[in-house]
């Protein structure tokens, strides 16, 4: 049955892509994300075809029944006549549900950002007409914005839709391959960090500021767990087991995508009881707002700064005091600190990572840590 104006204003997107069928091989494709896309299906020297014909409403149904009745007779008047690929657009969109099962919603949102910032001169182009220059001048543009990261990562993820489109056979080469050497170089600067030897002073300084009990704990147990921030500040009760003495962090919320588990020693079993009689939240760092937001890393950063440290140390620079220390300790193996640090190497397979490995020595590593700290403050 034909469609009407009205069904195709009408259709509401779902939770998968979904199709409303016209006459002659045209449909109607409406994507979770609420756009609709227009589509032709037809035969071309005994094959299935598909192609699409442009954005509804900006292409209506008139106007749509009349570019598919155009393109089915152009095909018919030419024999072995060259395939019209599919839009950029299409490619990435195929592309990205395919993918995104095994992100995270942060991760999602950040591809989806790049896949708009490119579909603004690439989106409706022929996926194999597109060029290197073509898309060299769409990440110019975000590179003169001064975002050299964001450049970088939206050519890569340019350069992941390609590699798509040369498996499903649309094209022979990927043109973004390139060109990150023709992007401008950040200068790499490592995050602030204090060494050892300063230490006592600084925790001397940043525990006598008049910060909140919540903030100081946080502090203390950056320091004493070695982990990142972000996943000391998301975390929750419910991963802790004091008894067995061990945090597990949920895959989610690791960089790595891995779940990860840090002994507990008595140092920091004691920051969260008396981070415990604080609050009664889920989360062990609620906003003070928000409680169902975490605090905010910059909390953290402010006390640093204000205690007479800015430029010098940060929260992150934590992480690499805990690295350098145990390193330059020469008493514990490299990949026992590694993996506490949850750094995996990039060719891990998924199933053969145990969150454990390593286990006995950790427990050592972080006892041995929490004595150095617990030195820096007497």
């Amino acid at each position: 049955m034909a469609l009407t104006d009205i069904e195709c204003k009408k259709a509401q997107p779902r939770d998968k892509q979904y199709r409303l069928s016209d006459s002659n091989g045209l449909s109607l494709q409406v994507n979770p994300n609420g756009k609709k896309y227009w589509n032709l299906r037809f035969t071309v020297n005994g094959e299935r075809r598909s192609e699409s014909l442009g954005q509804y409403p900006d292409i209506g149904l008139k106007r749509a029944r009349e570019l598919a009745y155009e393109l089915k007779y152009r095909f018919s008047r030419v024999d072995g006549v060259d395939e019209l690929k599919p839009l950029f657009r299409e490619v990435a969109e195929d592309w990205f549900h395919n993918q995104k099962e095994t992100w995270s919603h942060k991760h999602i949102l950040n591809v989806r950002a790049s896949l708009d910032e490119l579909y603004v001169s690439l989106g409706d182009q022929r996926i194999n007409k597109i060029t290197a220059p073509d898309i060299l001048k769409t990440i110019k543009k975000i590179e003169a914005r001064g975002s050299l990261e964001v450049a970088k990562r939206t050519l890569s993820r340019c350069g992941m839709v390609m590699k798509y489109a040369i498996a499903h056979g649309y094209r022979y080469d990927n043109p973004a391959g390139d060109l990150v050497y023709a992007l401008k170089s950040k200068k790499v600067t490592n995050l602030a960090s204090l060494p050892a030897s300063e230490m006592p002073q600084f925790l001397a300084k940043v525990r006598s500021y008049p910060s909140d009990a919540q903030t100081q704990h946080a502090i203390m147990l950056i320091m004493l767990t070695g982990v990142r921030v972000s996943e000391l500040l998301q975390a929750r009760w419910e991963e802790f087991d004091l008894e067995g003495r061990k945090w597990d962090i949920p895959e989610e919320r690791m960089k790595n995508r891995l779940p990860h588990r840090v002994p507990l020693t008595d140092m920091m079993i004691q920051e969260l009881q008396a981070l415990r009689l604080t609050h009664n939240q889920e989360l062990l760092f609620p906003h003070r707002l928000n409680n169902k937001e975490p605090m905010r890393s910059e909390t953290i950063l402010q006390v640093i700064k204000r205690s007479g440290y800015a430029g010098r140390m940060t929260t992150h620079g934590f992480r690499s005091l805990f690295s350098t220390v145990l390193n330059e300790s020469n008493l514990f193996n490299p990949d026992a600190i590694e993996r506490q640090l949850a750094h995996v190497p990039q060719n891990r397979i998924r199933s053969a990572y145990n969150r454990a490995q390593y286990w006995e020595e950790r427990v050592k590593i972080m006892e041995w840590y929490g004595e150095q700290i617990k030195s820096w403050l007497e």
